[in-house]
């Protein structure tokens, strides 16, 4: 009886020059930056919209919720993966690649609670580690 390794696909990228990723069955398209429209009195760590063939998008602040300042620049991008019931953008500094990862090779949180909360995992990608994300937690944290 043979066991197989179980792979899916990730995207990666960079916020704050730290890597993250998403499963790629989370992510509906990665867009070039766009016009974010401010919302008066929409919760914190929301940017605001954007119109995106028609439709309203609430984009949230990924830099916000990392304690760190985005700084644009041209390979910045806005990531829109599936929420709840609607599709949200996320904000990124860079989109480095798309990869599969060995479900084996994906490591717990280490025991913080901030940790437990906002990610799956972590794995290690040639010398590098990669936080993979709680998309529930990243698009709908508890304030």
């Amino acid at each position: 009886m043979s066991v197989t390794a179980t792979r899916n696909q990730y995207v990666v990228f960079t916020i704050n020059q730290q890597l993250f990723s998403l499963p790629i069955n989370e992510v509906v398209e990665i867009l070039r930056p766009q016009t974010v429209t401010q919302i008066p009195g929409i919760k914190s760590h929301i940017q605001g919209v954007i119109n995106l063939r028609g439709k309203i998008i609430p984009v949230v602040k990924m830099h916000g919720q990392l304690n760190s300042d985005a700084k644009p620049n041209k390979k910045n991008r806005i990531v829109i993966v599936q929420g709840d019931s609607e599709n949200i953008g996320v904000t990124v500094d860079e989109v480095k690649m798309v990869t599969y990862v060995e479900q084996e090779n994906i490591e717990p949180p280490p025991g913080t609670k901030v940790d437990e909360d906002f990610f799956h995992g972590f794995v290690k990608l040639d010398g590098q580690v990669i936080g993979i994300l709680n998309l529930e937690k990243v698009l709908y944290p508890t304030e």
